[in-house]
């Protein structure tokens, strides 16, 4: 193994037993500029129920939507994993559970981070998946580190998307796979005024009795989504990761368009 594979073995060690390290980001405290700070204070209210209201919300298909991500990777015996947004390591147990690599796990929000550490605890993947609280954006690692790099839901919540992939893209390997979900608009005309009426009145409405995290939560999605929609489409973002070192991006629409998966091979 070369010296760049060495030092991300390494650092994989370094997070012993699971426990959650802080990089560039103080343990349970907000770092950064305000949409950092944003995502933060939003994910922090709703840490505990995230995976089941997550389900809930997007009628039962966030797990699968998770499935079929992971499917789309190609990986070998002992490849290292980056898992960007990893939030409550949903990703990472799933590529825990279908591959023997080593896995690293890093989100923004500690309290999000202490709730994936307990489901890796659970399952007794703590010597495989270790968590580390830090930004998309400032990644602490050596240029290509990892053999695959995976992000979910993440640019919604970025000052940058195009410096974003071109961070996640320097930490990947030449010959490294690049995946992503997120969450879409459809384009079908009828489909999308369902999706609209569905974000703008009914999650909003049932979110009330779940908390106040997650009525904000309710509010704040559809919104979010539609905008970033408009400012960055498909088309757009395919662009930003050719012009970072992907040059054949492929593309999924599930469950009609309002989830996205993307991925693609860094050029050697």
């Amino acid at each position: 193994m070369n010296k760049r594979g060495d030092r991300g073995g390494q650092l994989a060690e370094s997070h012993a037993e699971g426990r959650v390290s802080t990089t560039g980001t103080g343990s349970g405290r907000s770092s950064g500029d305000g949409t950092a700070v944003f995502a933060q204070d939003l994910f922090n209210g709703i840490a505990e129920s995230y995976d089941t209201w997550a389900q809930v919300l997007t009628f039962f298909q966030y797990l699968r939507w998770r499935r079929f991500l992971v499917s789309q990777m190609t990986l070998r015996p002992q490849n290292l994993v980056l898992d960007v947004c990893t939030g409550t390591a949903g990703v990472a147990l799933e590529i825990a559970g279908r591959h023997d690599g080593r896995i690293v796990g890093l989100d923004i929000t500690h309290s999000m981070l202490a709730a994936g550490l307990s489901a890796i605890e659970r399952r007794g993947l703590d010597g495989r998946i270790q968590l580390v609280q830090g930004r998309a954006e400032r990644l602490p690692f050596p240029d290509e580190t990892f053999d695959t790099v995976v992000f979910t839901y993440l640019l919604r919540y970025v000052q940058e998307p195009d410096a974003t992939i071109r961070e996640l893209s320097r930490v990947l390997k030449p010959g490294g796979e690049l995946l992503s979900l997120e969450f879409g608009v459809p384009e079908k005309t009828w489909i999308q005024l369902l999706w609209r009426i569905y974000n703008k009145v009914v999650m909003p409405v049932m979110t009330v009795p779940v908390s106040r995290g997650w009525h904000r939560v309710g509010c704040f999605l559809g919104p979010s989504i539609w905008s970033f929609g408009q400012r960055c489409p498909v088309d757009r973002i395919a662009a930003m990761w050719r012009e970072n070192g992907i040059p054949l991006v492929e593309t999924k629409r599930l469950f009609e368009g309002i989830a996205i998966v993307m991925w693609g091979t860094k050029q050697i």
